[in-house]
């Protein structure tokens, strides 16, 4: 189907908003620097920025599985909600930046938290990259070579619907190719995604609320909120694990059998790295209060304090050290995913969901035909 590129009001326009954005940008950093900011503003363009993305996600998903509403407008819609979305989310990064630095100088903060923003912001901008190029600009070749084939009129969002469901959420021919293989998939995918969700939701009750004056829940001891966010980010946590030695499990059962090229060590032991640091992190945190009802709710966290308490750990000294390998190692990890096999979560639905346009597909395989045939006429480029 057709989809929308880049603005066509021209080079100077693209530059001029570019610029706009980039001066406003500078403008929060400084005010949160020089300490005129409070965090309000921030959080107030993150929730701008998630709404204006989720609403283009949506405008999307209209786009490509209907066929409801007229094509421009919609194009014009997702193009200009998605485009305002990354713009108000780079605002919302510079504001809470400069923000979260004059805290920290001004001796409010712990100086740990001036390290993770950089390297967490690093990451991000490396995975992005990496994404783009291994997605889009790689293949943009390709879709300026058969664009011509592509519209939203011969498309089959039925078929896209299907597969979206089949292929995309449930995995069904990965289930019925191995269902160990679809196991250790699913619990790891499912269990990121829900994670990563959580952790978005996160953000706004933990820093948003307080930002914004607003009652300070998560850090009421016993909170329900809190204790659901804790056994979620618990239950998640395991999930991974379990899909990460369910996968080195099948590894060394395949080990001297083809079906070994369908895994990724490396990248299962690093995955599993970070998640187990991570529960030593919680661990050590939860040592100190160890009987407290309230921790039972992050109930892998309590198990690891058991085991440090009958070790004799000192969570106070080790917490720290054990933080920033936690942190860098997460950071060290998203900023790794382009370039490791796990790309394939990414690129092979959007592969199933092309090969569901069976028309225009033969489509285009009539016209390439059909250029080969008439030698004396340019051939698609």
């Amino acid at each position: 189907m057709e989809t929308a590129s880049v603005p066509s009001a021209g080079t100077n326009t693209r530059t001029g908003w570019l610029a706009a954005v980039g001066f406003m940008a500078l403008l929060l950093l400084g005010g949160g620097l020089a300490g005129r900011l409070s965090a309000a503003p921030g959080y107030a363009l993150f929730a701008a920025a998630g709404f204006l993305l989720a609403s283009g996600t949506g405008v999307f998903a209209v786009f490509t599985l209907t066929r409801r509403g007229e094509t421009r407008a919609l194009q014009r819609a997702f193009t200009l909600l998605l485009y305002a979305g990354a713009a108000v989310y780079v605002l919302c990064v510079c504001a809470l930046a400069g923000y979260y630095i004059h805290e920290t100088l001004q001796g409010r903060m712990e100086w740990r938290w001036i390290i993770f923003g950089p390297t967490i912001l690093g990451a991000l901008i490396v995975l992005d990259y990496g994404l783009y190029r291994k997605l889009v600009r790689n293949n943009l070749p390709t879709w300026r070579r058969y664009r011509r084939y592509v519209s939203r009129e011969q498309s089959n969002p039925g078929a896209m619907r299907r597969v979206l469901v089949d292929e995309v959420i449930l995995h069904r021919s990965l289930f019925r190719t191995s269902k160990i293989r679809w196991l250790r998939h699913a619990l790891i995918f499912w269990g990121f995604m829900v994670m990563f969700a959580a952790e978005l939701a996160a953000v706004v009750v933990r820093d948003g609320f307080p930002a914004f004056g607003w009652r300070d829940i998560w850090r009421e001891p016993g909170h329900p909120v809190t204790l659901t966010f804790g056994f979620v980010f618990d239950f998640t946590g395991v999930m991974i694990v379990a899909g990460c030695l369910l996968a080195l499990g099948w590894r060394v059962a395949v080990n001297a059998r083809p079906e070994r090229r369908y895994s990724d060590t490396p990248t299962t032991v690093f995955l599993l790295f970070v998640v187990l640091t991570g529960f030593v992190v919680e661990g050590l945190r939860i040592l100190p209060t160890l009987d407290d009802p309230v921790n039972r709710a992050e109930f892998a966290g309590l198990a690891a304090a058991h085991l440090f308490a009958r070790a004799g750990v000192a969570g106070t000294s080790s917490y720290q050290p054990w933080w920033f390998t936690h942190v860098i190692a997460a950071c060290v990890f998203i900023a790794y995913v382009p370039v490791m096999r796990l790309i394939h979560s990414c690129a092979t639905p959007l592969g199933r969901l092309a090969h569901s346009q069976k028309e225009m597909l033969a489509a285009k395989k009539m016209g390439v035909l059909g250029a080969m045939l008439r030698p004396n006429q340019p051939r698609p480029s």
